[in-house]
């Protein structure tokens, strides 16, 4: 197979396995985002803005950058910083630039060109090396450690035409695309410098298109296996890379929702405290509420996180976790003195193992009143939990006369404690555990969760 054949060969990043997992959560983050539109004006400036220093900073520690996250932001909201290589500061202005120019692109929906690719090289070398920035290169070149050359000098523009060709009429998930297309542009290798990047950059460019959010590869996955994947595609296995894409694309998405829903929140919560100040009644009742969502908020980043960290480690099984947004005031009103409340899941859980497949709801609700309780809790809220059986349907954990290996049954918020209410299979009675952290809780249940699969 001659380079122009192997260039176009998009089944190189066919989705199997695990990675056909991490396309339909990604999907499903999509859609959720699409729920969110229209997006209000401060919102979608947030969202530039906080994305755009994830994507400069990414893409620049990747190729060496020495600059922290911080030193980033800095040098972008004031184009000044005193310390640190002015190489480097030049680095990530040049990339906010051309991340800016070609979202203006996509905005106006200019088709993919030999000229826009040039032009988005070129903003990334302004002032760095100006002699090669938009130029391609014109000579042979060889990548240090690499087990394949990048083709000819001579077949660059025709390898590059080629690759906008096969982009224009490929038919394929986006994701899949978006891996191709990262690993075709760094094969040919058309810069003296930058190939990385311009990489990256188009990578995103077809994901952004197709109304997806952008990868930002992280210098994590530098130090992990991002280089040896794309050497593995070079010979002729795409699987790693489309994972690493899938990963960093679910993360962004998630990241998306996150800022999203934090400035809806913040919106809301400006409105209710603004009505709550003017009414004494409610000001204590704002004051538990706040305490309370932040305390429901460190359990839920305590299971995002672990989720995320059992991910890295575990290759044969996929661990989701899925964001329904934070409890507000209203919600936190209704659940207290009426005992409901509408659109009450918290966060899901999902463990894909092989065949099994186990779904679970973490959702709010009223505590109520039991014989069982070991103290008062008045009206307060709690979290119930919810698996998926076998007809689909989410069912309380409280309700399966059966289960016994997962435990955890209800959370009642004490004050800024959780109390954990828990069955226990001997006595076939519920048992209460006090003042037990988030920590405590999210291990507690992904170990039994994965005992009961069989894997611990």
């Amino acid at each position: 197979m001659d380079i122009f054949e192997s260039i176009a060969n998009v089944s190189l990043f066919k989705p199997k396995g695990v990675t056909i997992d991490y396309l339909a959560e990604v999907d499903e983050s999509v859609r959720e985002i699409d729920k969110q539109r229209p997006l209000t004006a401060e919102i979608t400036h947030k969202l530039q803005e906080e994305i755009l220093f994830d994507r400069v900073h990414a893409s620049a520690v990747i190729e060496g950058n020495s600059l922290s996250r911080r030193e980033t932001i800095v040098v972008l909201s004031s184009g000044i910083l005193e310390a640190g290589s002015r190489k480097d500061q030049q680095e990530v202005i040049n990339l906010a630039d051309a991340c800016l120019y070609l979202q203006d692109c996509l905005e106006n929906k200019l088709p993919l060109s030999v000229k826009l690719i040039k032009e988005l090289h070129q903003k990334m070398l302004t002032n760095i090396d100006d002699e090669n920035a938009g130029r391609f290169r014109n000579k042979d070149v060889a990548i240090s450690g690499a087990k394949i050359s990048p083709p000819s000098h001579m077949d660059v523009q025709s390898l590059i035409e080629k690759i906008i060709e096969v982009e224009s009429s490929l038919n394929v998930h986006t994701i899949q695309k978006a891996a191709w297309m990262h690993w075709a542009i760094a094969r040919v290798h058309p810069f003296t410098d930058g190939n990385g990047r311009i990489a990256r950059m188009l990578q995103d460019y077809v994901l952004l298109k197709d109304r997806y959010v952008p990868a930002s590869v992280q210098p994590e996955d530098r130090e992990k296996n991002y280089y040896e994947a794309l050497e593995q595609a070079d010979l002729n296995n795409g699987e790693e890379l489309l994972e690493i894409i899938a990963k960093n694309v679910l993360r962004m998405s998630q990241r998306y929702l996150v800022i999203i829903r934090d400035e809806k929140s913040r919106s809301s919560w400006v409105k209710g405290i603004a009505k709550a100040a003017s009414e004494k009644v409610r000001q204590t009742d704002h004051r538990s509420f706040l305490i309370a969502q932040k305390t429901f908020d460190l359990l839920k980043l305590e299971f995002s996180n672990l989720c995320s960290e059992l991910n890295e480690e575990l290759s044969d099984m996929f661990i989701g976790f899925k964001d329904y947004g934070s409890i507000d005031f209203e919600k936190y009103q209704d659940l207290k003195n009426k005992g409901r409340a509408s659109q009450a899941w918290f966060f899901g859980l999902r463990f894909a193992y092989g065949e099994v497949d186990q779904r679970f709801i973490f959702w709010f609700a009223k505590h109520f009143k039991s014989s069982d309780d070991y103290k008062n809790f008045g009206n307060s809220v709690c979290i119930l939990i919810s698996m998926q059986d076998g007809a689909g349907s989410n069912k309380k954990l409280d309700d399966y006369e059966s289960e016994d290996r997962i435990t955890l049954r209800e959370l009642v918020l004490d004050g800024r404690d959780f109390s954990r209410r828990r069955y226990n299979p001997v006595t076939q009675e519920s048992e209460w555990d006090s003042e037990v952290t988030p920590t405590e809780i999210a291990q507690g249940f992904i170990t039994e969760v994965l005992g009961k699969m069989g894997l611990v």
